[in-house]
């Protein structure tokens, strides 16, 4: 069945046009300007009706946690998320192999890729560098093979806190081979401020100021060093500081177009306030929210497009298991975000701040599609790429609910929040899996995406 999405604002990263899309076997078969006769062209097509609302290439969220690691389960497995990713317009995730200490990142993939065999959207995946890279390294031909070019690393936690020689040593042999997303806190710093914050109950407060800002902008300075000299192509995790912002912009004034930063909507939408009182388990994640000033510097950067990438770090966790853990220390960190995070952007920074919608396209789907690798078949709208579609309408608000929740969490940190605009209906593989909150995706219909190392 031929589809014609009509009536609707088509925006790519570059263009805001009156046009009508043709969707067929699951891609973008032809773009038909405004005098064009679609009926005439494609007579007996469906007709979805874009009018009023903007459409945009279906979400592509570069950083979520889909199940996997822990003892204490994740709130969302591949379906479950992927219901939450598609009733927010995100068509696209990039998940984590992370080795256990002693496996194969090549098993580690694979088990990946079987667990995400019930996802409903598609997806690739980063594969993960241990302390035990110098074994971990001479599988990068067979990591290739099965379609990664995605790798991470951490400055910090356990069986993955990477030194700077480490760093060197790794980004020497993969500089040439994909990109390298980093989680940077300097783990000696954090060790230290932890010596001074022992026994402090269920005051989540301890969290941030164990892990000050000058741990990230330390641990951000010395990779970035590190990939400068290689030639490496570093995205910086989940930023959470005005320190790395600032960093950004000193590079981008120096020309140096392989350094990006990605950031979650809850850095910029909260400060550590919410870390206080009974509550404050609820809002846990590493790196944890920061001051106010740090969450408007975020708003900032986002606005001026100094970030380059909008992710959420999707690693929900039910409220019996934040609420059950008293100290800060041992609290499961991570929060919720896929649902919301195109909604975030349009709301705070299109409606409320200006951002012209082809920045939001940027930065919700295109530059990550590029950075890992998946651009043009996702993150555009163009002849032959994937029919991934999220439509938004602007003239709408509303107070966010955890009732609207597709996904298995039974919280969201945005509950409450004051949202303008709304995503009315998601398209994937041409197919309407999305229509005004409700998902009819069927479970297993995602695929994992092979991808070969390129430069967008």
């Amino acid at each position: 069945m031929i589809t014609a999405v009509v009536n609707g604002t088509v925006v790519t990263e570059s263009s805001c046009t009156k046009e009508t899309l043709i969707l067929g076997e699951g891609k973008i078969r032809a773009i038909l300007g405004p005098e064009e006769d679609y009926e005439k062209l494609y007579s007996g097509c469906k007709k979805l009706d874009a009018s009023g609302r903007y459409v945009v290439p279906g979400g592509v969220d570069g950083h979520v946690h889909f199940g996997g690691f822990g003892t204490i389960p994740i709130a969302d497995d591949f379906y479950t998320g992927s219901r939450a990713a598609l009733a927010g317009g995100t068509t696209t995730i990039v998940d984590f192999c992370e080795p256990v200490p002693g496996q194969s990142p090549v098993d580690c993939i694979r088990q990946r890729k079987k667990a995400g065999e019930i996802s409903a959207v598609d997806f690739a995946l980063h594969s993960t560098f241990t302390e035990d890279y110098r074994s971990e390294l001479p599988l990068l031909p067979e990591i290739a093979a099965e379609g990664i070019t995605a790798f991470k690393a951490f400055t910090y936690y356990d069986h993955t806190s990477l030194r700077p020689g480490d760093f060197r040593t790794i980004m020497e042999q993969i500089h040439d081979k994909g990109t390298l997303l980093v989680h940077a806190e300097e783990k000696s710093i954090i060790d230290c401020m932890k010596e001074r914050y022992r026994n402090t109950g269920d005051d989540m407060l301890p969290l941030s100021l164990s892990r000050p800002n000058i741990s990230e902008q330390i641990a951000v300075e010395q990779v970035l060093a590190i990939a400068k000299e290689t030639g490496t192509k570093l995205c910086i995790a989940h930023t959470s500081t005005k320190e790395t912002v600032a960093i950004k912009k000193r590079e981008e004034r120096e020309g140096n177009r392989k350094f990006f930063l990605e950031t979650c909507p809850h850095y910029a939408a909260f400060d550590r306030e919410r870390l206080k009182g009974e509550k404050g388990s609820l809002y846990t994640m590493n790196p944890p929210l920061r001051s106010a000033e740090d969450k408007n510097a975020l708003m900032r950067a986002l606005a001026d497009e100094d970030i380059s990438i909008l992710s959420t770090d999707h690693c929900p966790y039910l409220k019996k298991y934040k609420q059950d853990h008293t100290t800060y220390e041992t609290v499961p960190c991570g929060v919720d975000g896929i649902q919301t995070r195109m909604l975030f952007l349009f709301s705070e920074a299109v409606l409320r701040r200006g951002l012209s919608m082809q920045a939001f396209v940027r930065m919700t789907s295109a530059n990550a599609a590029k950075f890992y690798n998946l651009y043009p078949r996702k993150g555009a709208i163009a002849v032959g790429s994937d029919a991934d579609l999220a439509l938004f309408d602007p003239d709408f608000s509303r107070i966010y609910s955890a009732d609207e929740i597709a996904g298995a969490t039974d919280y969201s940190v945005f509950e409450g929040f004051p949202f303008l605009g709304r995503c009315t209906c998601t398209v994937k593989g041409g197919e309407v899996v999305m229509q005004d909150g409700i998902v009819n995706a069927e479970k297993g219909s995602g695929s994992f995406l092979f991808t070969e190392n390129r430069d967008c």
